[in-house]
């Protein structure tokens, strides 16, 4: 792999994963139409996974230390929208991940092969512009001690659909929270949150797909994942001023005409 190449897919990559314009439909697009016929690195997308995982994990470090003190001991930290919530959190959390996980190793194992072609991924890149409209303005203020298991597991639904490429998994999770009427700042944070064991569950899979052999050529590997890491850091601040500010429905302008265009384009290519 040249380090063009790995920088072009390392930047896509950390710019579509927290962004809600769902970074699977973002990669099928570009292979599709810039007919790439190279086979998937497999690797290099378990290395760039990790390193998303690690943005999120170095931007919301302060959450997730006082997450982690909340399992010993009452937090005495006043501030955060976790603050005095730590366990439930933790709970909530964990029930994300039951949905999360069965719907995507169904979709996967029965419908993937069947969602990746780009009129179809264009359809979803169109309904996830619709998903964030609907969600605007529909915010509220419960906070974490009003979240329910059931929310949580709704939550985690709208996680698990994301495996379909073309639909953002930050976009469902964000207005799934919007629609059951949690501030801004939980809803993004939330989202944030569960995408860590999200995105570590989808590299421990690829582990599970690779083939032994000779390493490939480290550099351009350790570039792309710097480079994935730190646009990835770039796009969760965008994220979170965007969700404050209530412009986040504003990528559906962007997701709309790709859809069409990838619709289109796929009818006549």
């Amino acid at each position: 792999m040249s380090y063009f190449d790995a920088l072009f897919l390392a930047l896509l990559q950390g710019v579509t994963e927290f962004l809600p314009i769902s970074s699977s439909g973002h990669l099928i697009l570009a292979q599709h139409f810039l007919a790439s016929t190279g086979d998937v690195d497999l690797l290099y997308d378990l290395l760039l996974h990790v390193a998303t995982a690690v943005a999120v994990l170095t931007y919301f470090r302060r959450d997730i230390i006082q997450l982690w003190h909340g399992l010993t001991q009452r937090s005495t930290l006043a501030q955060g929208v976790f603050a005095g919530q730590e366990r439930q959190a933790l709970q909530a959390i964990f029930l994300t991940l039951i949905p999360t996980a069965v719907l995507g190793i169904l979709i996967e194992r029965y419908f993937l092969s069947t969602l990746i072609r780009p009129e179809i991924v264009g359809g979803m890149l169109f309904m996830t512009g619709c998903l964030l409209w609907w969600g605007h303005g529909r915010t509220g203020n419960r906070s974490m001690a009003e979240m329910r298991p059931t929310d949580a597991l709704i939550i985690g639904l709208f996680q698990g659909v994301a495996i379909v490429p073309g639909i953002s998994r930050a976009g469902a999770t964000i207005t799934a929270s919007f629609l059951l009427g949690f501030e801004r700042e939980l809803a993004v944070r939330f989202s944030m949150l569960i995408s860590v064991p999200t995105i570590l569950g989808a590299a421990c899979l690829e582990v599970s797909k690779l083939n032994g052999g000779p390493l490939p050529p480290l550099g351009p590997y350790a570039a792309g994942m710097a480079l994935a890491a730190v646009v990835g850091y770039l796009s969760i601040a965008l994220i979170l001023r965007l969700v404050r500010e209530d412009h986040f429905h504003l990528f559906a302008w962007y997701l709309w005409p790709v859809g069409i265009v990838a619709i289109l384009g796929s009818s006549f290519a």
